[in-house]
């Protein structure tokens, strides 16, 4: 296993060790969310300083885990404590929408207001936020999908996270987008003139066409994970 990857499954393993998110492990590490996510991800190797940093904290992490992968992970003098820290708990509660159709069998939305103010929020577990979705932020929300506008992609019944820091439609995508006064769920896709296809996996529905500088027309986030039952 290359190198970049052995550092990048310790990583993990130590965040759920010590019960960090990774925010706070590039605190400890004393470098930027976006070039842990790099070690994290496993897209380049730890560099000196970031490991030196991370063997010097108050959690005394031992050198030839980090380094070898001969365990344990936390020094001698700390594993009394080990217990307390290890594979701890912890949530996100993120703000809890539910798209229902317009009517039955048509297009979900919400209103701008329903949007603004939740009325709900819906625990994450933080381990299966950091280690599956893997998002570079922790500015998500959830929404209990009820329509077929994204079917068979996303089924009536799932549940989708969407990351609000990702609201730049390069790439395309499927994403939660306002317009006028309503809430959507949309396939982005760019056009030439600053134009924006917007249209959904069900063919039923029409595709239109937006502006990217329409005043009524706005882009919330990218839907990056949905899960449903089988």
């Amino acid at each position: 296993m290359p190198a970049r990857k052995i550092f990048s499954e310790r990583l993990k393993e130590l965040e759920q060790v010590l019960g960090l998110t990774p925010t706070e492990m590039a605190n400890i590490g004393d470098c930027s969310q976006s070039t842990y996510y790099r070690y994290r991800k496993g897209e380049s190797i730890p560099d000196l300083e970031f490991l030196n940093n991370i063997l010097k904290n108050k959690n005394k992490i031992n050198a030839e885990w980090l380094l070898k992968g001969i365990y344990p992970i936390l020094k001698k003098d700390t594993l009394k404590n080990s217990d307390k820290t290890r594979n701890p708990i912890k949530f996100l509660n993120l703000p809890y929408y539910t798209m229902n159709p317009i009517q039955e069998g048509g297009e979900g939305q919400l209103s701008v207001e329903e949007w603004k103010n939740p009325s709900r929020t819906i625990p994450f577990c933080n381990t299966f936020i950091n280690t599956i979705v893997e998002p570079d932020t922790n500015n998500l929300l959830a929404v209990n999908v009820k329509c077929d506008s994204m079917s068979p992609v996303i089924k009536p019944g799932s549940i989708i996270l969407v990351n609000r820091d990702q609201t730049d439609p390069a790439g395309d995508g499927i994403f939660i987008v306002q317009l006028d006064d309503e809430i959507r769920m949309k396939l982005v896709q760019r056009l030439p003139s600053k134009r924006l296809q917007l249209s959904t996996i069900n063919n039923k529905f029409n595709p239109i066409e937006v502006g990217l500088d329409e005043d009524n027309f706005d882009i919330i986030g990218r839907i990056i994970w949905r899960g449903a039952a089988v």
